[in-house]
Formats: structure tokens, sequence, C-alpha cells
């Protein structure tokens, strides 16, 4: 009876104990970064009555016989569970999502601790409120160059974010380009197709190619072509000797303005000179018949006393009364000495005549609107004007006369329209997207003072760019080469993307006939970059700067980076993304990213990180030696700390402007309470009834 009183005593403690548990678990609901703890119990000493017999001849084994002696406590675990995040918004407030513990020093030993309640001192430090304690991590270092970066390979130390701190200003070295430029910038091909008197579609195609020569390489000028398209007409054009001839193709030059509207349309001659008419005539049967220069055609009367003009068009039909084609290029018309007409025409490569009798202005104006027959064939049209009916025609003749119709009216201004002469309501316009597009960033000299930079782009042809740098107020920058030197030339090149609309050459070069310089590395390539001197009078932003030395600062030297530029068939999106030089700045604000950098935010619109969080992590978080102020501190199950970055080994994330919650669970605790209550009350009973056992012992005397 005495082992079973002594049995309820060790369950009266075990029990107490779990109950002192529970009780700190509830206390320590609302501490931030609170680990619970459990109770585990174990059986303690049996005595044994009997040792069991195992089985031997005919009789079976028999079970020891054991009478245990009560519990004992087995462990306290910590329940190192995640907690529940609870957002803050303060900016030093800190959450790790996942495996590891801040680091705490107080100069001597480093402590661990889930709460991530921390402040700053006024020296900057970040500290552990209660404690004093600085947490642990890299504060960033300033290279020679003034950039801050943080090296994790460094021991770890006190964080320390000073008010205050200055970022010194830098000058650019490079800027880089990025994004889109429009594949379907320009003027776009345009065919409009018009017809012939007989019918035939005859189609008719413009191209256009920027005009890139010295004289026009900053206007909006192009170079065009006119060609037809699959069909034997032709078009009728000067020869560049004032002789009207035929080619299959013919050019000129456009310019437009800013919004593609058109300043100027000029066709040119066989030899590359402006002509003054800019319709765009073909060889067509029933057009208006001229001489070889593209003139009318005089016919001498009166014995030689005046002139008659020869206009109207040529009009052959067969029996059915259908056209009939002709060579529109190889007319003769002769007269004879009584002034009756013979004209000859080429029909399906044979010549044919056509003469009637006429010898006045009157009797020949009657002959061609009746006709002139000639087996199958009937010519109408032709009139002589400009002289009485009277009048007495000379003999004569003309060869090589031509029949030359006005097809196609280009445009004066506005759209680029091209319209059919002899159908207004049959038009093409060509789809122009702006050649151009400028993108601009501040660049900064050794001092930080900014100068506003525009990079220009114009498109020359498919797949090629030109591009050059200016200042703001158009001042041309310099010429830097890839190799280093500074030149005085302007600061220009040509870049070209493949048929992928990737970068394929970036150091091409315009040569003053605006044609491409494609030849790399011989000492006459593209820029690589621009430069300027802010202390050369004229170079800066302010040309007025005098003395010289006000500007003060050494010369900008800026190289360009090209390679992350595409050319798709898509709006212009194309950008400077980044620029290494900055402006001098101060320390205004700071947050903490998920890595636990804290990237601070300068005057002068830059970002910097300032310094990181540390975080460790151990093989058993479990044996951590609880130390009170929710810290924790190495033991010799614990392991030794893995110290590194967040989200790197497997330590955790950083949450900022958030805490991590206590990971009690009340109702669970509750629940322990009361199963610790009732286990008490148990334990209890037991001690009583053996008390009640031994009275009725000692009762027996009585």
């Amino acid at each position: 009876m005495l082992r079973s009183m002594y049995s309820g005593i060790t369950g009266l403690r075990n029990f107490q104990d779990q109950l002192d548990i529970v009780a700190n678990n509830i206390a320590n609901v609302n501490t931030v970064g609170y680990k619970g703890s459990r109770a585990t119990f174990q059986t303690t000493l049996f005595q044994t009555l009997s040792a069991g017999n195992a089985p031997q001849n005919q009789l079976g084994g028999t079970n020891p016989m054991q009478i245990g002696l009560g519990s004992q406590l087995a462990s306290i675990d910590k329940l190192m569970t995640q907690g529940s995040p609870m957002s803050t918004g303060k900016a030093t407030d800190l959450m790790i999502q996942g495996e590891g513990f801040f680091i705490l020093s107080d100069g001597i030993g480093q402590y661990y601790t889930r709460a991530g309640n921390f402040t700053r001192d006024y020296n900057g430090f970040f500290v552990d409120p209660a404690s004093g304690m600085k947490l642990q991590g890299w504060t960033a270092k300033i290279d020679q160059e003034g950039n801050r970066t943080i090296d994790t390979n460094d021991p770890i130390g006190d964080i320390q974010i000073s008010s205050g701190q200055v970022m010194a200003a830098k000058q650019t070295s490079f800027v880089r380009l990025a994004h889109n430029l429009n594949a379907g910038a320009g003027i776009q091909d345009t065919t409009i197709v018009v017809k012939s008197t007989t019918g035939e579609n005859i189609p008719v195609k413009f191209s256009f190619k920027r005009d890139m020569s010295e004289e026009n390489k900053d206007k909006n000028v192009y170079n065009w072509t006119a060609s037809v398209v699959g069909s034997e007409y032709k078009f009728a054009v000067d020869d560049g000797s004032g002789n009207l001839t035929s080619t299959n193709q013919i050019s000129g030059k456009v310019e437009l303005d800013d919004t593609g509207n058109v300043i100027s349309w000029v066709n040119y001659d066989e030899d590359g000179d402006p002509l003054a008419e800019s319709k765009i005539s073909i060889y067509d049967i029933n057009g208006e018949i001229v001489d070889q220069y593209g003139d009318s055609v005089p016919v001498d009367i009166n014995a030689g006393a005046g002139t008659a003009t020869l206009t109207g068009s040529i009009r052959v039909t067969d029996s059915a009364g259908e056209a009939v084609y002709y060579d529109p290029e190889d007319i003769d018309i002769s007269f004879d000495a009584s002034g009756n007409p013979t004209i000859t025409l080429n029909i399906d490569g044979t010549p044919v005549n056509f003469t009637g009798p006429a010898s006045t202005v009157g009797e020949f104006n009657d002959l061609l609107t009746t006709g002139i027959t000639s087996g199958d064939y009937t010519l109408t049209g032709l009139r002589l004007t400009g002289a009485s009916d009277a009048d007495t025609i000379d003999g004569q003749g003309f060869t090589g006369l031509k029949s030359v119709r006005e097809m196609i009216q280009p445009p004066s201004g506005g759209a680029i329209r091209f319209t059919d002469l002899n159908n207004p309501t049959n038009f093409s316009e060509a789809n122009y997207i702006s050649p151009s597009v400028t993108t601009s960033t501040v660049v900064y000299d050794s001092l930080g003072n900014p100068y506003n930079t525009y990079l220009k782009f114009t498109k020359i042809d498919a797949n090629t760019w030109y591009w050059k740098a200016e200042l703001e107020d158009g001042t041309p920058l310099y010429k830097s080469t890839a190799d280093g030197q500074l030149l005085d030339d302007s600061a220009e090149g040509v870049i070209a993307f493949d048929s992928n609309g990737n970068i394929a050459a970036t150091q091409w070069k315009i040569n003053p006939d605006g044609t491409i310089d494609q030849t790399i590395g011989d000492g006459d390539d593209g820029a690589a970059g621009f430069w300027f001197d802010p202390a050369e009078l004229g170079a800066a932003l302010n040309p007025s700067v005098d003395p010289q030395s006000a500007a003060g600062a050494g010369p900008v030297n800026v190289s360009i980076n090209f390679q992350e530029l595409s050319q798709f068939f898509a709006e212009n999106s194309i950008a400077v993304t980044e620029q290494d030089g900055n402006a001098q700045g101060t320390l205004e604000s700071f947050a903490i990213n998920t890595n636990g950098q804290i990237i601070g935010s300068f005057t002068n619109g830059l970002t910097a990180p300032l310094g990181q969080v540390a975080l460790a992590t151990f093989n058993n978080p479990e044996g951590l030696s609880a130390t009170g102020n929710s810290m924790y501190a190495m033991s010799s199950n614990s392991g030794l700390p893995q110290i590194g970055v967040s989200g790197v080994g497997g330590r955790g994330s950083i949450n900022p402007g958030a805490l991590e919650m206590s990971n009690v669970d009340l109702a669970e605790e509750f629940t322990n309470m009361i199963i610790a209550q009732r286990g008490f009350q148990a334990n209890s009973r037991s001690i009583t009834t053996a008390d009640a056992i031994l009275n009725e012992l000692v009762n027996i005397k009585r």
C-alpha cells in the first residue's frame, strides 16, 4: 500500500509539471515569435514479484509479474512549428517564413530569436527593443567608384543604417537600350491597278527607300521607284535628252513633313534629273498623240502659211466593233501632195496602212470621224485643231509618233495617295508609320551635373536604322569609338537587325552619299557611343558658359549597349533601361525585401543596398536553450549555427512589415489543462484510497 501512495505522488508531481507548462504556454499566447512547449511522461521503476519462465517439458511458459512504482517526466519538447503572420506595416518589423532565427549580439556572444520586432537606436543600429542587443548581418561597403555592395562572404556584424547617408555623384559611362523598333516604320510599298483602254489591268507598284545623303539625312525624304508588275505596258518618260522613251521602271523623290504629309513630289527622267511634270504616263492605245519629245504634233497648212495641231487619240476597231491593240510607240502619219492622209500602225507585229481622201482640214476631220477602213480594221479619233475647215493640208510626214495616256496622279500634298486619272474613285494610299523615334536619358558628369541626352533613330531600309546622339538643345554630341578614341565627328552610326529581329551589327556608318559602309575595323566605323566636354565652351547645354572653367567637370564618355534591341512589326517601345551615372543624393527612407536586403531610397531618385539581415539555422532547433526575452542560445545538442542569407540553404524568406505570432493553440492548451487537472485528481484519489486501507489495518487491533 505504500507503493500505491508513492506512485500517486509521482503522478501528482508530473501533472503539476504539465499544468505549469500549459500555464506558461497560455501566458505567452500573444508573445511575438513564442514557441510552445509540451510535456511527455514515462514509467519509472518496476518491482518484480516473479520472473517469467520459458516453456519446458509439457508445461507452457509463464510471464513475469511486476508492479510499477509510478511515472516520471520524460521530456519537455519545444514545438518549433510556424506561427501565423501578423501585419504591422512597420518597416523594421520582420517575420521569418520558414526555418531560421534572427541573430542578436551583446558584443560577447550570439543569441537567436524568432521575434522580429526590431527598432533602431540613435546610432542607427537595428536592436531588440527589450534587451538592446544588436541585429546581426552585413552592412554595405562603398567601393572606389561609389557603388554600395554587400559581400555575404564577410563575417556578420552589427547592422547600422545611419540617417543622412550620402550617395556620391557618379559620372555616366554607359547606357543600355532595350525593347523594340518598329519593323513597319516608313512608307510601305503600295500598288495601284489601272486599266488600259482594252480593259487590261496594269498593276503599278510604288516602293520607297529613305534618302540618307548628307543634305537629306535630317529630313524626311524618300527615293521612290514605280514598276509595272506582270504586264507588257511601259511608262512614257523623258530619256534625259528631251526625247520620250519607254521604260519598265521610273523613279523620283518625295519629301514629307513630320506627320507624313507630302511636301513635294518629283519625277525623274532617265538620267535622274527632276521633271516639271508629276503625272505618270503609260504608252496605251487611245492615248494622246505626241511626237518623240512628248509634244503635240503641228501640221503645216495653206502651203506653209500656217499650222494646225494634230490632237485626239487613235482608236482601231475590228469588224465586230471591238477595240484592237496596236503598238502605241511606233505610229507614222503622212500627207501626200494633195493632203490625203496615210496612218501606219503595227498591229500584231504587222504594219497596217490606213489611207483616205482628204485635202482640207474639214475633210480630214470628217474622214477621221467616219473612219478609215483597212481590211477588217477601222481607224477613227484624230482631229486637226487650230485651223478652219477650208484650210488645205500640205504634203508632209511624221514618223515615230506615240500614243501616251496619263494614268496616275501622285500626291501633291496630304497623305501619300495615288489616284487613277481616268477613274478618280480608284486610288491607293500608302501606309505610313513615322520612321523616326527618339528616346532620352539623363547623363551626369563627374560633379553630378545632369544633361538631357536624346538618341534619335531613323529607319533607312529593311532591317537598318540610323542613329545619332544630341543634347537637349540639338547640339550634336561627339563620336567615341569601340577602342576608346574620342573623335570630333558627330556621334552617329547604323545598326542592323537579322531576319529574326535580333541585333546583327552596331558599328556600320552612313557615307556622305547616303550609302551604308558595312566595313568594320578599318578605323572608320560608326560610333560606339558619345562624348562631350562640359568644360569646353559650347560643348555643354549652355554655350554661353564663360569662363570655360565654370563647368569644371571632366569629359563625359558614354558607351551604348544596343544588344537588347529588337525589330519586330510592333509599336516602337525603345527606351534607355539603364545608365550608371547619378547626381548626389541623401538617404530619405529604406525598406527591407524578402531576401533581407535593406534597400535605401535617396533624394536623387535612386536606390542602393544598405545592408542585409543574416539568418541562422540549426540541425536541431529544439535543442536550443531558452534564455528568456524570447531568445535562445546554442546548446551542446542544438548543433552549430549555419549562418547565411534568407532563402538559401534551407533558410526561410523574410516577410517585412509583419511579425510571427505565437504558435500556441488555446483550444489545445485548455484541453491539456483539463487532462492535467483530471490526472491530478485521479492520482490524489489513489493516495486517499491507500490511506483509507491503512486506516482499516490500524482499526483491526481495536
